[in-house]
């Protein structure tokens, strides 16, 4: 529980079509409550909006503040905003369209509400806090339903004279292609988002082909559309037909990435979203492949192409970071004393502040900790016998550690995926890895920006019991 007389603390909300998360955070960017609930996306407007302030409301009680400890709130929606009124323009996934949910969270909160995109917003938390800390200038690149977008440049959002800047989806990619939601024909969004994926593979199976992904999803249902986390799976059986949609979908990607390329000439192209997160390791060689096959893009290094490593916190610190700069404040430079947990290992088990964290625990660079149910849910996928993926490495080079400390605590000395070791010697981190008990020593005796992670060495991910729990990878 947060010390209840903490001050200068900013909440950041993320309201989208199906879940409100909101996110405790202190000024330096350490998450220190999380709340998550449920949009009651087809009711009132008014009681969305009740939801909304309930949500901030809540995840402040929990960490044991109060509101008056709170200096401002950071608010993402989905679609089109005004940020200058804190106006909802228009958004598909709940009733806030014309409502000027800014000023009346604000008064009903008493403290500043600022609002902006999600995906705007998303971008911005990476660059403060993730993949692309150390970049100048990032576009991002979410993939998911659809296709959403961000640019900042030199940490600041661009979003254009009216608010629609970094709508990459919309990019026309193909101009007798698809027609897309907007209405046009052959966007971004129309060709390579999940959504468009999903036409192909029912439209390929219609005309007679055959997929493995009969059997994880009931296409008999067209409602019940086919998710990122069933790609992945038909990925991994080496379905020919769904290996031959989404490599094309990624190429489409690596073309939208030369476009971009040529007009902003970022350090980074980001990608996030949920089919990322569940195919990012098949989807982006090939973005970079095609991406350094263009002649002026692939002359000079840089434009990295890299995955998201904030995950659900990335709107919500992008949130706090557009409240800061709103406020004049700059989250870049704000990074005050760090608190990390008190590390004890004992008879094979781990503890981050007396607190035992059994299966493995995480320490991120900002002091906060990732034990227990939380560790199996994020990272047991990532991790299979000692051998680490992208994601975790990712986690580990969040708010710019100095140095990475990784405990070994099973026979198998403790190896990296390929995708890791880039990601590793891009954010040019310094690795130890050593027995457990040296790596909790080394990690509280070192005086700079750190992180820390201690896994259990299992033979493969362990499954849930019981029905299994819908996954960021399946929007």
């Amino acid at each position: 529980m947060a010390e209840t007389k903490r001050k200068n603390l900013f909440v950041g909300i993320d309201v989208g079509g199906t879940k409100v998360l909101a996110a405790l955070v202190e000024a330096n960017g350490r998450v220190l409550q999380r709340e998550r609930i449920s949009t009651p996306r087809e009711k009132k407007p008014a009681i969305v909006v009740e939801a909304i302030l309930d949500a901030v409301r809540d995840v402040v009680a929990t960490a044991g503040a109060e509101m008056s400890s709170v200096t401002a709130v950071g608010m993402a929606i989905p679609g089109v905003v005004d940020p200058a009124t804190g106006t909802v323009i228009a958004t598909a996934n709940m009733n806030l369209s014309g409502m000027k949910i800014a000023p009346l969270a604000a008064k009903q909160l008493g403290v500043p509400v600022f609002l902006g995109n999600d995906v705007n917003l998303g971008t911005l938390g990476e660059k403060w806090l993730g993949t692309a800390m150390d970049a100048r200038n990032v576009v991002g690149i979410f993939v998911g339903t659809g296709i959403g977008g961000g640019v900042v440049i030199d940490g600041k959002l661009v979003t254009g004279s009216r608010d629609n800047a970094g709508e990459i989806g919309h990019m026309v990619m193909d101009m007798g292609g698809p027609k897309c939601g907007c209405g046009a024909k052959g966007c971004f969004e129309a060709i390579a988002s999940r959504s468009a994926m999903d036409r192909d593979i029912r439209a390929a199976i219609k005309g007679g082909r055959k997929s493995a992904i009969e059997s994880l999803v009931n296409l008999d249902k067209p409602k019940e559309p086919i998710r990122s986390g069933a790609l992945r799976k038909a990925l991994a059986k080496g379905d020919p037909l769904v290996t031959e949609i989404v490599t094309r979908a990624s190429e489409v990607m690596g073309m939208a990435c030369i476009s971009i390329s040529h007009l902003v000439d970022p350090d980074v192209l980001l990608f996030g979203g949920g089919v990322i997160e569940a195919c990012g390791s098949f989807i982006l060689p090939i973005v970079e492949r095609v991406l350094e096959s263009d002649p002026i893009s692939g002359a000079r290094p840089g434009g990295k192409v890299l995955d998201s490593s904030l995950g659900d916190d990335a709107v919500v610190l992008g949130a706090v970071a557009l409240a800061q700069q709103q406020l004049g404040m700059d989250p870049f430079a704000n990074v005050g004393r760090i608190r990390y947990p008190k590390l004890t290992f004992a008879d094979g088990c781990i503890a981050a502040s007396g607190r035992a964290c059994c299966g493995g625990c995480l320490i991120l660079a900002d002091g906060s900790s990732i034990c227990g149910d939380q560790f199996e849910d994020k990272l047991a996928s990532d991790i299979e016998k000692a051998r680490l993926g992208d994601k975790s490495i990712r986690l580990l080079c969040t708010a710019r550690p100095h140095a990475v400390f990784i405990g070994q605590v099973g026979p198998e000395p403790i190896t990296l995926s390929k995708r890791a070791q880039q990601t590793l010697a891009y954010h040019d981190v310094n690795l130890e890895i050593m027995p457990a008990t040296d790596a909790v020593k080394a990690f509280a005796r070192f005086k700079g920006r750190k992180a820390f992670l201690l896994a259990e060495q299992r033979p493969k991910a362990r499954k849930s019991k019981g029905k299994p729990k819908k996954s960021e990878s399946d929007n």
